[in-house]
């Protein structure tokens, strides 16, 4: 091409851009004046590089086997789901040196066929991807079509060479096969997989391995596109064509001059859109061919997807979507005096009327408006609200002029001399009977204009504003106020109903009623309530309301009831919203309308009534402050396709852990590790130790995908299902152990719901303690447990009655003893004492010897009464301790050698470790004491006797010395029992019993106890 050419080109892109690009991009820049005009019936949205795109260039689009649309671009090809765009990379294949993809193709098996630059050519399935260059007979080093027969064989052209891939083959098919010399070639395959080419100005066919032309035109170069009808449409130069085999060839339009074709499509309509090189896009109805505005007059692909939306591809201009446009916004460029509108409507004869918020008044019909405040015969005033009048023409509310009517070209009006009460007009109702009712301003007053006469109305005290009024089905009168009021009109007397609202009032904003007798009414941040039958029930953003404020209300007469709020234009079902007020369900669906519509940010108005409008011909007509806004329901088309549903990605503690198609051939190497959510049999586990898990996922549905909605649960965790609205993404705290199901489903712009939706089964691994293994050896260790347990207490109790029999044994050993010790010394004394008194009493004739014998029976009593008190001593429990036994033996050591008059030196420990002593300790060891101070006294004529007693933590040692004659073993000695008696003592207690005597030397007697060992 010649630099005057690129020059020209340029040139005329330029132009392009200058006079019709900015229309073409209603989703861009709206935020002025409506750039697309009302006699624009396409909606243009448009993504570029600032919505995703890594490039203007858009070479090839196409919608996959799920739904997805592939993009592919001069920097990369890209995947798009409505939202968002995911990029793919192909520098990771073999002899691939770039990212740029020339041309791209979408087989009937799902399989892209990618047209690099620098000539490569590769093939992408679901599982794996091959790169056709020169190394296997693949030369084109520039792709211009790519074409598909019916033999899955997929054909390339390059300049007048033509080649076809069919099993992993390339085959060259040219001159030599039939194909005409010269001239550009086009291939495209039929509804019946021929293929067909057009070569210059001949086309044909190619057919049992030769290319045979079919006819011949006057111009080319030419371009084909399948018909769905059969044949081809055909484009040359000059005129659009079509041709069926063994047909005629027919005319249906001619093109503008010095048009250059580059792609064709025939849509599901009929409709033929044409691509041009440098003169935007085309479409050929019947034989009416129109200019459709696009973001750039270079035209390089066509598709239209499975909803029926057209996708074009332009070289700088990104990436369109094309669809018929139901709204549009009128502006001062529609010839509205001021763009600010206050109030609408309709009258009988089919004019809009506006009051616009600086005081003038226009009425317009279609595109076309005027101003009708600017003629002479305008009355003056500023205009506040406009209503149809029954016979014909408008009522005018204006503030400063009262009420006006427009008849017939003429103006006529009515003030406070005529009745009514106030010059400022604020809100007016044509009621069906043919009255009219007018809320007035300063002060807020209600009046009746009927059979030419003002009927003022007795309002509650301190009404504010009059904001809203409508009629009741069965003729009644309802006016909304600024601070909350809602007054009911029935035969001429006002009826508060505030009190129904069960709450504090909340400010009114607008009226509406429906044929089943319902009220609706809209709040300033309260969202609407219903009043009907009666009851009083009232709907916001926490059942799916799209906003809380809202100031229009319109029923489309289909289902449809239409608001407008500070977050601009929704829809939402009626059936929907009664089913909510009622309590049948918990949950409404709206569909918003903003910039995806081509509809700037919209700041509707609320002060005047009526401010919103629906036409004789089914239209909605709102007020706002940028316009009148427009709605046509009928272009609205129902969408029957249910979007498909995919869980895009699974992040575990924001980590990726699950990504849809990772083991996508044109994955990274990192992505590719990751578990495939597209893929079936794979079963996602996730470990115990996470804190969140988070599921993010997508619909795909392109016509307008921001009212795309979404619910899902996870089984095993939820209960119900969670009404996600248009939130894309749901996140779990950390899950516990165990098997779960994520299930998302999704809903189209029309309410059709996916009723399959998308099922994520996985598993949350147990921590090693909440495993199975675990629980067995658990149960094991506790079973081991309870038997080593029962075993020890078993055990425990054995010993416990074994420690009780010896106990008994013991108890009963010592009450023998103290049988025996009664028996032998207590019972002994007795009898001596008994025998004492009865020689008192035969001696009583002597005195002396009475008092004598008396003596001897006292002495024997005290020695019963000691010989009772250690018996007592030795059987009470409360001495079983060491010190106690310690304090016993000394003051009975010291009181027995004292009446001995033996002096007693004792050596005992201050203070006594407090360890218990048995009785038979107690009681052995008190004896042995006994027994040898018994001897010192009787035997030894000892003058003093050392008293010794020491303790440590192995031992008790018992010491009794004196410094008496000593022992002479006596055979016939008297003492000699009493040491036996002793010593067998202390080997009861297996104690270690020593004596050392000499005669002239003293006696010493001593024991060593043991301690008992407690293990």
């Amino acid at each position: 091409m010649s630099n005057w050419s690129r020059f020209f080109r340029a040139g005329i892109c330029a132009v392009y851009v200058l006079l019709i690009g900015g229309l073409a991009q209603p989703a861009r820049a709206l935020d002025g004046e409506d750039k697309n005009s009302s006699a624009n019936l396409w909606l243009t949205r448009t993504w570029q590089t600032d919505e995703g795109l890594p490039d203007n260039n858009v070479t090839g689009v196409a919608q996959a086997i799920d739904g997805h649309l592939w993009v592919a671009t001069l920097g990369g090809l890209m995947r798009f789901d409505g939202e968002r765009f995911e990029e793919f990379s192909t520098t990771h294949l073999p002899k691939v040196p770039n990212h740029v993809v020339r041309t791209m193709y979408l087989d009937r098996g799902g399989r892209l066929w990618l047209v690099m630059d620098r000539g490569a050519v590769i093939r992408v399935s679901k599982t794996a991807a091959r790169v056709f260059d020169a190394t296997n007979g693949f030369t084109y080093s520039r792709v211009t079509a790519v074409a598909e027969d019916n033999e899955a064989g997929v054909w390339f052209v390059y300049g007048n060479e033509v080649g076809c891939i069919r099993e992993d083959k390339v085959e060259r098919f040219g001159a030599k096969e039939g194909l005409p010399a010269g001239g550009i070639i086009w291939l495209v395959t039929d509804g019946q997989g021929q293929l067909w080419f057009a070569c210059g100005s001949q086309v044909g066919i190619f057919r049992a391995g030769r290319w045979q032309t079919l006819l011949t035109l006057d111009s080319g170069p030419v371009r084909l596109a399948a018909a769905r009808a059969g044949g081809m449409w055909i484009c040359t130069a000059t005129r659009v064509l079509k041709f069926a085999e063994g047909g005629e060839l027919k005319e249906f339009a001619k093109l503008p001059e010095r048009v250059t074709v580059q792609v064709l499509l025939e849509d599901h309509t009929g409709a033929l859109w044409i691509g041009t090189g440098a003169d935007g896009l085309l479409r050929l109805e019947g034989k009416e061919l129109e200019t459709i505005a696009v973001s750039h007059p270079e035209i390089t692909a066509l598709m239209e997807d499975r909803e029926g939306n057209m996708w074009v591809g332009t070289a700088g201009g990104g990436l369109n979507l094309l669809r018929p446009r139901a709204m549009d916004l009128i502006g001062t460029k529609a010839g509205l005096p001021f763009e600010s509108v206050r109030s609408v409507c309709q009258d009988a004869e089919g004019w809009i009327w506006a009051a616009l918020q600086n005081g003038s008044l226009a009425r317009g019909h279609g595109s076309e408006w005027n101003a009708v405040s600017s003629a002479e015969d305008w009355p003056g005033g500023n205009a506040s609200c406009v209503a149809p009048a029954r016979g014909g023409g408008v009522w005018i509310g204006t503030r400063g002029r009262g009420l006006l009517r427009w008849q017939a070209g003429k103006f006529q009006e009515w003030g406070q001399r005529e009745g009514l009460g106030s010059q400022n007009v604020r809100s007016l109702l044509q009621a069906a009977n043919g009255d009219l009712w007018i809320a007035t301003d300063l002060p807020s007053r209600i009046w009746l204009f009927k059979d030419g006469e003002f009927h003022e109305l007795k309002l509650p005290a301190r009404v504010r504003a009059l904001r809203a009024l409508a009629e009741g089905v069965d003729g009644t009168i309802w006016a909304g106020t600024s601070d909350g009021q809602i007054l009911r009109i029935q035969g001429g007397t006002v009826v508060n109903e505030l009190a129904a609202q069960k709450g504090p009032p909340f400010s009114v904003r607008c009226l509406l009623t429906t044929a089943d007798g319902s009220l609706w009414i809209g709040y300033a941040g309260s969202g609407i309530a219903r009043w009907h039958g009666g009851q009083y029930s009232r709907i916001t953003a926490a059942q799916g309301l799209y906003g809380d404020y809202v100031s229009q209300m319109l029923s489309d007469g289909q289902g449809g009831l239409w608001l407008t709020g500070n977050h601009g234009l929704f829809q939402v079902r009626l059936e929907e919203l009664v089913d909510v007020a009622e309590g049948r369900s918990p949950h409404l669906r709206s569909s918003a309308y903003g910039r995806s519509e081509g509809l700037p940010s919209l700041e509707p108005v609320y002060d005047n009534s009526p401010t919103a409008w629906r036409g004789k011909d089914g239209q909605l007509w709102f007020a706002t402050r940028k316009g009148v806004l427009r709605v046509q329901p009928d272009k609205i088309r129902d969408n029957p396709i249910p979007p498909a549903v995919f869980v895009k990605e699974v992040k575990m503690d924001d980590h990726l852990v699950a990504l849809y198609d990772s083991q996508f051939p044109l994955r990274t190497q990192d992505e590719s590790k990751l578990l495939d959510l597209h893929a079936s049999g794979n079963l996602l586990q996730l470990p115990p130790r996470h804190t969140k898990v988070e599921f993010a996922f997508t619909a795909l549905s392109f016509s307008s995908p921001e009212n795309v909605q979404f619910r899902y649960r996870l089984k095993g965790f939820d209960t119900e299902w969670i009404e996600a609205g248009t939130r894309r993404n749901a996140t779990y705290p950390r899950l516990p152990a165990g098997q779960y199901e994520f299930e998302v489903t999704a809903c189209n712009e029309a309410g059709v719901w996916n009723k399959t939706g998308f099922h994520l089964p996985f598993v949350v691994r147990p921590f090693f303690w909440q495993t199975w293994w675990f629980g067995a050896l658990l149960v094991m260790t506790f079973t081991a447990a309870v038997i080593a347990m029962v075993r020890y207490l078993s055990f425990r109790r054995l010993r416990q009655q074994m420690r009780s029999l010896e106990q008994q044994a013991v108890l009963d050993k010592e009450r023998a003893r103290i049988a025996k010790d009664l028996h032998d010394d207590l019972g002994a004394r007795m009898t001596q004492m008994t025998l004492v008194l009865e020689l008192a009493l035969q001696q009583r004739p002597e005195p002396n010897a009475v008092i004598g014998t008396v003596q001897d029976g006292l002495v024997a009593a005290r020695e019963v009464i000691k010989s009772l008190d250690a018996a007592v001593w030795a059987v009470n429990p409360a001495n079983n301790t060491l010190p106690e036994l310690v304090a016993y033996i000394g003051q009975f050591g010291m009181e027995f050698l004292q009446q001995a008059n033996i002096r007693c030196a004792l050596d005992l420990p201050d203070h006594p470790p407090e360890r218990p002593v048995s009785a038979e300790l107690r009681h052995s060891l008190f004896l042995i004491v006994k027994e040898a101070l018994n001897n010192v006294v009787r035997h030894a004529h000892a003058s003093e006797v050392r008293l010794q007693i020491s303790i440590n933590d192995d031992a008790l040692d018992l010491l009794i010395a004196d410094n008496g004659r000593g022992i002479e073993r006596k055979p016939d000695d008297t003492s000699a029992d009493g040491l036996r008696n002793m010593r067998q003592r202390a080997e009861e207690l297996n104690a270690q019993f020593q004596i050392e005597s000499a005669p002239g030397a003293g006696t010493k007697i001593s024991v060593r106890y043991f301690w008992p060992s407690f293990n």
